[in-house]
């Protein structure tokens, strides 16, 4: 199983959803429904008359875009978490310590991914503590990689206060 085909998943899922609101339907073949914001002049029907009273009607401006921060910050959260569980199931039914390693070094080449792709800034209050999560699990593949039997209390306790920044958001 690749470890960012998960992730992947779910961030296709929670743009599908969070952009569920915003979706109106289009009947008919060829045409826009007439309750469709487009931006653009909408058409009206020409007559063979030249001398028409009605104005051109126009669509309203569309609403302004979802706040983008939090769109990012929620995005994190989904993809960060998915690459969390996925580390850690991965780690727990490994067999060996090799094993266990690979899944470690995947795991945190796959956080690093999600973090410089999210765009938020590092003292962002979401990106801070998913930073924090990526440091512990360097700190273990750094130590075990060299024959230490590093402690995961740091990496579960990081994990934690990622979480806990997720559920404010």
């Amino acid at each position: 199983m690749r470890v960012s085909a998960l992730p992947a998943r779910l961030a296709l899922a929670a743009l599908l959803v969070a952009g569920a609101g915003c979706a109106t339907t289009i009947e008919g073949t060829g045409s826009i429904a007439e309750d469709v914001l487009t931006g653009a002049p909408t058409p009206t029907s020409t007559s063979d008359s030249t001398d028409s009273t009605e104005p051109t009607a126009t669509t309203p401006a569309p609403s302004p875009p979802a706040d983008q921060v939090l769109v990012r910050q929620r995005l994190l959260c989904v993809l960060e978490r998915a690459s969390i569980t996925s580390i850690n199931n991965q780690f727990n039914k490994s067999k060996s310590r090799e094993t266990q390693l690979q899944a470690l070094r995947t795991g945190a080449t796959t956080i690093s991914g999600h973090l410089k792709r999210s765009g938020l800034p590092a003292g962002d209050r979401i990106r801070k503590p998913g930073q924090g999560v990526l440091d512990e699990l360097t700190g273990l593949v750094r130590k075990a990689s060299v024959g230490g039997t590093p402690s995961t209390a740091p990496y579960n306790r990081a994990t934690q206060r990622f979480q806990q920044a997720c559920n404010s958001v």
